[in-house]
């Protein structure tokens, strides 16, 4: 039985990850992996994506591939209750912070004259883009579809001159599935900047922290922003953050970008850890006593570290970072390291020991310690909110939008909809209007001429080619701008993303995905 057997509401234990290579790690990445509870949540209009819910959060993927994930018998989901946080009273760890983990004396600072250069890395939707705008100034596009950032774009943070900071394309983990992710791991492995500004969508950080465990592993100096925690209080949840940043070895700073909050106090940590080179204090996530599984994995590791480290520290590539690559078996990190053919068969006999003393294959388990790693984070600092009323209503709306007999005739008529205004009525109401303006700058030109008595070529190509020509191809700008105007309404509403779940399995029959929907609209403002 696989997931794709479920029917909608249906919750099953995951037994087997299949497929092989990147897309299963992307898979695993993801929190699919093997003991772990799934939620079917819908299907697509057309049957084909599926939502899942898993870990706390809702993920999409194709039937072909939930046809690869084997499950047991479907029983009712499990609803956990948990146990109150005992808060205590613990002080500020104070990381990245100054006077606290050197002394004038001893401190070793950058020479001034060293540019502090900051990766701003976090997931895709995470508020990512909007935090890049508020440290910067610069009016980048923030989007609320999946992949808005996917160009490197970089900018000086205000007020702090000798700094750059490369907004980079929202990933979920360092796993080299999509080139957004192979683009984010090159550029922090081979441009190696001085800090890292790790943005996290306080209100899904099951799904945040996977991501955050795997930069922690760079050991280059960083800080944990936690996006969101207006919305987090609002709805009644909280983050520890002295636990937290206890717990993670770096600086944690609540923030909303949204609303510019506690965007100073971010920097000022940002650029202390950088200019002091204060790396994060805790790499090791895995417990040599904790579960089968995860002492094994923790031996794995620790042996595999000790086998590249010399290899490791010639290639550039924290050693902690690779061995736990090398444990997924990523190709691209064990080529770099060029490893003897001896040392690759005893890496090969760590990794099948691994495997025999954990019960699961390797890349499994290794996503299994991570998330066992974030479970205990959150159940330690994490005070879940309640569903609030804005998610409320948009879990009805959808229903509509994307249901089963509703979505398509939805989809159709609100693009009906926008291409009727744009088209037949504020569209061509502003062509109308430019039109008259035109026609009038062009009297007034033709008369001006004609009074001057310019020669007749002259007038001729003023007049019948500038004004003329020039006026006819403007006419067409209302018609774009007001078509663009409303597509900007319905990716910002997060409509989009919908559609694209809509469409998926139609547009894949002509070799394209669902995200190729939107290209495709904007595509008509190009065709009138």
């Amino acid at each position: 039985m696989t997931i794709k057997d479920l029917q909608i509401g249906e919750t099953a234990t995951i037994i087997e990850v299949g497929g092989s290579g990147a897309l299963r790690q992307h898979f695993l990445d993801m929190g699919l992996i093997q003991g772990t509870e799934v939620t079917v949540v819908k299907y697509a209009p057309m049957g084909d994506p599926v939502e899942l819910r898993i870990h706390g959060y809702e993920l999409t993927i194709r039937l072909e591939d939930a046809g690869k994930i084997q499950v047991g018998a479907a029983h009712k989901e499990e609803i956990t209750v948990k146990r109150p946080i005992e808060k205590m009273d613990i002080p500020h760890p104070g990381l990245g912070e100054g006077g606290k983990f050197h002394s004038k004396a001893d401190e070793n600072p950058l020479p001034d004259d060293v540019m502090l250069t900051f990766a701003l890395v976090g997931n895709q939707n995470c508020g990512k883009t909007t935090l890049f705008n508020q440290l910067t100034g610069s009016n980048q596009h923030v989007g609320n579809f999946p992949g808005v950032t996917v160009d490197r774009k970089d900018g000086m943070i205000k007020g702090y001159e000798n700094t750059c900071i490369t907004d980079l394309p929202g990933i979920y983990s360092m796993s080299p599935y999509s080139s957004e992710e192979i683009v984010t791991r090159e550029f922090l492995l081979q441009d190696k900047p001085k800090g890292i500004i790790n943005i996290v969508d306080a209100t899904n950080m099951e799904r945040n922290l996977y991501l955050t465990m795997q930069l922690m592993e760079l050991n280059i100096p960083m800080v944990v922003a936690l996006n969101m925690m207006d919305e987090m209080r609002e709805n009644g949840g909280s983050v520890l953050v002295n636990e937290m940043e206890a717990f993670l070895g770096v600086p944690v700073i609540p923030i909303s970008a949204a609303k510019g909050e506690g965007i100073e106090e971010l920097v000022s940590h940002a650029i202390h850890v950088a200019k002091y080179q204060e790396p994060p204090e805790e790499v090791d996530f895995c417990c040599a006593d904790g579960a089968g599984e995860e002492s094994a994995v923790h031996r794995c590791i620790h042996a595999i570290m000790h086998l590249i480290e010399d290899h490791a520290k010639k290639s550039g590539i924290p050693v902690r970072f690779a061995a736990s690559k090398l444990a997924e078996n990523d190709h691209l990190v064990l080529d770099k390291l060029n490893l003897s053919q001896n040392e690759k068969e005893t890496l090969e006999h760590i990794n099948l020991q691994m495997e025999e003393e954990s019960g699961m294959d390797r890349s499994a388990a290794i996503a299994s310690m991570r998330f066992a790693y974030i479970q205990r984070a959150c159940e330690q600092t994490v005070i879940r909110p309640h569903e609030s009323k804005e998610r409320a209503r948009s879990r009805r709306i959808d229903k509509v939008l994307t249901g089963k007999y509703t979505g398509i005739p939805a989809f159709v008529a609100i693009m009906g909809l926008v291409f009727w205004l744009t088209f037949n009525v504020i569209g061509a109401f502003l062509q109308s209007l430019l039109e008259q303006g035109v026609a009038v700058l062009t009297g007034m030109a033709d008369q001006g001429l004609t009074a001057l008595k310019v020669n007749g070529v002259l007038h001729s190509l003023i007049i019948d080619g500038i004004f003329t020509g020039v006026g006819s191809v403007l006419s067409f700008l209302p018609i774009i701008v007001t078509l663009f105007f409303f597509l900007s309404m319905l990716e910002d509403s997060g409509y989009m993303a919908r559609v694209a779940f809509i469409m998926d399995k139609l547009l894949r029959k002509i070799g394209l995905s669902g995200r190729s929907i939107v290209p495709m609209l904007i595509g008509f403002g190009c065709t009138v």
